[in-house]
């Protein structure tokens, strides 16, 4: 199987030979799900699909992303229909977790102790988290939803405390545990599902909660002090639209990053203040559904729009163009915290 990518000044093509049968899903025809994986600072990319000899993760819908913070080669996604699969050799292969739900919009793994993972899940139709303690060999239920049609949207875990954990729902509501769920507290109603939550980079001591596509709310790093960020920016908030994606540098003084469905945008003070970031004009037409930041080197930049990933290697000031042939968008990237120059994109059908 080989892919082949469009950059700017050389023109090649994706050329997809597949064979079997794929683990699943509800890709649509034509369309490939699953993992893109880059070894050169996401210059060229490469499917990296493979289950077993006949099996693929083509039409898997990625809706979430992780690497073990101590072993980088171990990498886990949440999707759509299929619980939690993962990886223990950088995404060459991949296996099918006993999970007992699917909808798997967040997961997060304990830095201190990366066999203790928290997952979300739907089963039943109804929102629950999940934990394990030996690396997702066993799971067991820690939070539900009171009744069916609510799910847990996100989900983050304290790097320094971890049992705190954060969650968001389709409701709006934010709560958080501090004994690894064995009890949970209120902490923020917003006004629509929280897709994703996010602790600041850097020293930046703050969590940002981004709800579905109307605003980000910021919080103090213990979950208190809420407020909407540009709330005191009313031309910041006319230009940037629709939110999709959210992202934060981890070297520096914890830049916060915003995409939107007509512009990148970027804070250096938990979102007082915001400036626009300059890119591809033709990119600002589509929504930037996923951004991310070198963890050692702030300057480096990707993001995705439409069939398209934008690299700058200066902070923004320019930018390489890649496009991908795969029919999915990209729904996550993720620099490898050990190997930077190594790049990996899930991709999903928003459809």
């Amino acid at each position: 199987m080989k892919s082949f990518l469009k950059s700017v000044g050389l023109i090649f093509f994706f050329a997809f030979f597949f064979s079997g049968c794929s683990l699943g899903g509800s890709q649509s025809s034509g369309k490939v799900g699953g993992v893109l994986k880059s070894t050169d600072s996401g210059s060229n990319w490469e499917l990296k699909n493979k289950v077993s000899e006949k099996v693929t993760l083509d039409k898997v819908d990625v809706f979430s992303m992780v690497i073990d913070p101590v072993d980088t080669t171990r990498i886990y996604l949440g999707t759509r229909d299929k619980g939690v699969v993962f990886s223990k050799d950088g995404a060459e292969s991949w296996e099918k977790m006993k999970f007992p739900g699917n909808k798997v919009y967040g997961i997060a793994i304990n830095h201190f102790k990366p066999g203790n993972i928290y997952a979300t899940g739907v089963e039943n139709n109804r929102g629950k988290v999940y934990r394990t303690d030996n690396y997702g060999e066993d799971w067991r239920e820690i939070y539900t939803e009171p009744a069916s049609g609510t799910v847990v949207t996100s989900l983050a875990l304290d790097k320094s405390n971890a049992g705190t954990v954060y969650l968001g729902t389709s409701g709006g509501v934010v709560i958080k545990t501090v004994d690894g769920g064995v009890s949970w507290r209120n902490l923020y109603t917003a006004a629509d599902a929280v897709t994703k939550i996010l602790f600041g980079g850097g020293t930046d001591n703050h969590i940002y909660f981004m709800i579905n596509k109307k605003s980000v709310a910021v919080s103090d790093i213990d979950g208190s002090n809420f407020r909407l960020i540009g709330a005191k920016l009313s031309d910041e908030n006319s230009k940037m639209g629709d939110i999709y994606s959210i992202a934060v540098s981890e070297n520096d003084l914890g830049s916060l990053y915003i995409g939107t469905d007509s512009g990148l945008f970027r804070s250096f003070d938990a979102g007082e203040n915001l400036e626009e970031v300059e890119i591809i004009a033709s990119s600002k037409e589509f929504p930037i559904r996923s951004i991310a930041v070198n963890p050692r080197n702030s300057q480096e930049l990707i993001y995705s729009a439409a069939q398209a990933i934008y690299k700058s290697t200066n902070g923004g000031k320019n930018w390489s163009t890649y496009q991908l042939d795969t029919g999915s968008l990209i729904s996550q990237i993720l620099f490898d915290p050990d190997e930077v120059n190594t790049v990996y994109a899930g991709l999903r059908d928003f459809n």
